[in-house]
């Protein structure tokens, strides 16, 4: 019986690669050669018609099964029949038959498929930002957008000024204290991340949108940091294993860019540095 049921799964495996590639191949050989666990990591991404595209191109004709076998793989859920009109009479075996297949080659197969599924649905996060989030960060630190009714936002009249500010004074300002990287090559490239602020900051925003700390609103950018903790917060995530003297050019540099800034008349009022978010980055 499962001679046949191995049948389903070399063929199933074979759609897999074809389907996913050398990532899948690699998927299956880091999951102990096990196809179930790299179907279940991989499926998690991705999109339901290619997902439906691997059991059909992988399902073989019922015919070449032997009907008592067929019948009671059927009723054990082991195999499937292709729901597509076309693929009447094909069969692909499911996870329920690679489980039974692996269950007792595969270590704690149990333990891995609960892996991976909450791995899934909450994964641990390095909190770590971006150099393009430091380069938003401080560009809301500079206009000082630290609520709703302060917030940032680009307009037609200030977009083209403030992205040349970006590209050309702050990004490399920026590298110059330590912080960042430089972003040459990646202005350069002008790829569409990188052709004007709004798709800069609707663009990049990872770490940072799963921080609870920057927020967006129709167009406009605000930083949240109502309490210590969240400033605190904030100044881990621009920092990280940065040390004081870092933090002190910061200071300096965002002070000296915020007074250039009014001066060119792009910010209204004479900037200072938030009071709160000083005493946390300079404690």
């Amino acid at each position: 019986m499962e001679e046949y049921l191995n049948k389903l799964r070399i063929s199933l495996k074979e759609s897999f690669i074809l389907v996913g590639g050398n990532e899948c191949s690699k998927l299956i050989i880091n999951n102990q050669d096990s196809l179930l666990l790299a179907i279940i990591e991989s499926n998690l991404k991705w999109q339901k018609k290619k997902t439906e595209k691997l059991f059909e191109n992988g399902a073989i004709s019922g015919e070449v099964i032997p009907v008592e076998f067929l019948n009671e793989f059927v009723l054990n859920k082991f195999v499937a029949e292709c729901s597509k009109p076309t693929l009447k009479g094909n069969y692909f075996i499911t996870l329920k038959g690679l489980y039974f297949l692996e269950c007792k080659r595969v270590l704690e197969i149990n333990d891995s498929i609960i892996g991976i599924l909450q791995n899934n649905f909450y994964q641990d996060v390095k909190w770590i930002l971006k150099d393009e989030e430091k380069v938003i960060v401080s560009i809301l630190i500079l206009f000082n957008a630290f609520s709703s009714n302060e917030s940032f936002k680009l307009t037609d009249v200030n977009k083209d000024e403030i992205w040349d500010f970006m590209k050309k004074k702050l990004a490399p300002s920026l590298e110059k204290v330590g912080l960042c990287n430089s972003f040459d090559k990646k202005f350069l490239n002008e790829s569409t991340k990188y052709i004007s602020a709004q798709s800069f900051l609707s663009g990049q925003p990872d770490i940072l949108s799963r921080s609870g700390i920057f927020m967006p609103e129709s167009g406009r950018y605000y930083l949240k940091t109502p309490n210590d903790s969240d400033r605190k917060f904030l100044i881990d995530l621009l920092f990280a294993d940065l040390g004081y003297k870092v933090k002190e050019k910061y200071f300096e540099l965002i002070n000296e860019l915020g007074r250039e800034l009014f001066m060119l008349s792009v910010l209204k009022d004479k900037f200072v540095f938030n009071e709160s978010l000083r005493k946390t980055l300079l404690e």
